[in-house]
């Protein structure tokens, strides 16, 4: 078996299996192997594993290079057993290993708070009473005093535990399970729930309500807790023992309490970082006194932990939905629409503004016949790296993705953003595409691919740029007569071709050499338009005798 390890600046450590016949490593996500970092290329390498399984590297046109033991590869270049490679700031490592049973073998790590929740020997959270009798000797003083420090050693390693497990989970629903099973773990407790309040105050809902006995669950009788708690508790967020509720003034007045026949409660606020986010209560019917100041501490504790992983999980969940959401937009829209949209989501709305803009149309040619000797699964396999690579570079000179139209890409540059320079990064991206179809064309036989031509045409005006469509569908795009002129220039492009319009060879200056071409005769105009052809093609040098 052959592997890669990783080894990044930062000194993470990563091990690639090379399970393919081709991998290809790069900086953006069309490749199999990415290292998002600006010293690694786009597109800068592949490995091949040959018949007879044979590994070579070879550079595919990166701007640093291969380095293979510290020599730049020219050409593909075979690989033996611990040879170190350099693209960009990672090394990489290549090895053989000879396959071998592996033995993993999990830790069984003892835990405070899984005793307690399996209810094993121990499990039983309880606080003894301490009375005011007698001591008599001075060792009956010490089997007291380690007595004490085993159960205070014992309720903090529980607390520890709780506080790991609690943070552990991303559901409230979760944690509200998780808080009534510890609950449950104290001496008297003989049933309980949790109530949840909404930012305002008000009541969201109420977890189901949880019993020590399956009996008295059947007998369905009332929970007390009337408003007379839950202003205390809103008001003071402090925790609440009531021992004996026919004896305890504070809730005189409340006849509910008195009906239901309850002695004994403890009720503790769900404090978050923003809001009272609800409160846990446990009680129990039969006796007063029931608990302790002792335990009700313990309960408090409990609740606070609860109450700041249940922070942790809405934020979390926030979090998700908020990616989630971004990660949907960036499917269809440019980086540049996206932070448009996450800084006022008010301006996604109808209408449209006139700017000037380079727009660029990229087309392969003589696809639809090369589609119809291919497999539907090929068909989308070749499209989705060809598209994710062309996207990639559209993306990374600062343009917006319009569409894709069959298997040609529409592109804009100044729209909604100019970066000053836009015609000269659309021939920019351009050359970068025609440059990306050279490099996977070199392995396309290894891959049973069709080797792809691609025509670009480019041009420059004022076009009315904005959201267009319907309130339920909006689309960001760009109409006017300069695309559709785009449009014609590509359509006369052959393949390997960059046929820019005059407005953009005026815009562009010196930075790429240009061939006049006579000019077009394009749909939709009545003279012809002026043209130019992007020399993009690297002479090869020629070796004088």
């Amino acid at each position: 078996m052959a592997r890669l390890i990783i080894n990044s600046p930062d000194g993470k450590r990563g091990i690639l299996e090379l399970s393919k016949p081709l991998l290809t490593v790069g900086r953006t996500s069309a490749n199999d192997l990415v290292l998002n970092d600006t010293s690694v290329s786009r597109f800068h390498a592949v490995f091949k594993q040959l018949d007879g399984g044979a590994v070579v590297v070879a550079d595919r046109g990166s701007t640093n290079g291969v380095l293979l033991n510290g020599k730049r590869v020219v050409g593909e270049t075979s690989l033996n057993h611990g040879d170190i490679l350099k693209l960009g700031v990672y090394q990489l490592v290549f090895e053989r290993v000879n396959e071998t049973g592996l033995i993993v073998k999990k830790a069984d790590i003892a835990s405070g708070l899984n005793e307690v929740l399996r209810g094993g020997e121990g499990a039983q959270l309880s606080i003894r009473r301490t009375g005011s009798t007698k001591r008599s000797t001075s060792a009956q003083d010490m089997l007291e005093n380690l007595g004490k420090l085993e159960r205070e050693n014992y309720l903090l390693r529980v607390l520890y535990d709780c506080g790991k497990a609690l943070s552990s989970k991303l559901s409230v629903d979760d944690i509200a399970s998780q808080v009534m099973e510890l609950a449950f773990r104290i001496e008297g407790v003989e049933r309980g729930f949790m109530m949840l309040f909404h930012k305002d105050g008000s009541v969201d809902r109420v977890t189901e309500v949880k019993y020590r006995d399956a009996a008295s669950a059947e007998k369905e009788q009332q929970i007390a807790l009337g408003s007379t708690i839950m202003d205390r508790i809103k008001s003071e967020h402090q925790p609440i023992l009531i021992e004996d509720v026919s004896e305890d003034e504070r809730f005189s007045g409340s006849e509910s309490m008195k009906i239901s026949g309850l002695r004994s409660a403890m009720c503790a606020p769900l404090v978050g970082s923003q809001h009272l986010m609800g409160v846990l209560y446990v009680d129990n019917l039969q006796r007063k006194a029931a608990f302790t100041q002792e335990e009700l501490n313990v309960f408090s504790l409990v609740a606070a932990q609860a109450a700041a992983a249940m922070d942790n999980a809405l934020a979390h969940r926030q979090l998700a939905e908020s990616a989630i959401q971004r990660s949907a937009l960036e499917r269809f829209l440019a980086p540049e629409v996206v932070e448009m949209i996450a800084a006022d989501p008010s301006g996604a709305r109808l209408g449209g503004t006139n700017k000037k803009v380079s727009v660029m149309f990229a087309d392969i040619r003589g696809f639809t016949p090369l589609s119809e000797r291919m497999p539907p699964e090929q068909i989308v396999e070749v499209l989705n790296e060809y598209f994710t690579r062309v996207t990639d570079v559209i993306f990374d000179v600062g343009g917006t993705l319009d569409k894709y139209i069959g298997d040609a890409v529409m592109a804009v540059f100044g729209a909604p953003i100019s970066k000053g320079n836009d015609a000269e990064n659309a021939v920019r991206a351009a050359v970068e595409i025609q440059k990306l179809v050279v490099e996977m064309n070199r392995d396309a036989g290894l891959r049973h691919w069709p080797e792809l031509e691609v025509g670009i045409g480019i041009n420059t005006g004022i076009v009315t740029a904005g959201n267009i469509g319907s309130p339920k569908r909006l689309d960001y795009t760009v109409i006017g007569d300069a695309v559709n002129t785009a449009s014609r220039l590509m359509s006369k492009a052959v393949a390997g071709q960059v046929i820019i319009s005059q407005s953009t060879a005026k815009d562009l200056g010196k930075r790429y050499p240009l061939h006049p071409l006579a000019p077009l005769l394009v749909k939709g105009k009545s003279e012809p338009v002026p043209a130019f052809e992007v020399q993009w093609k690297e002479k090869k040098a020629v070796s004088r005798s």
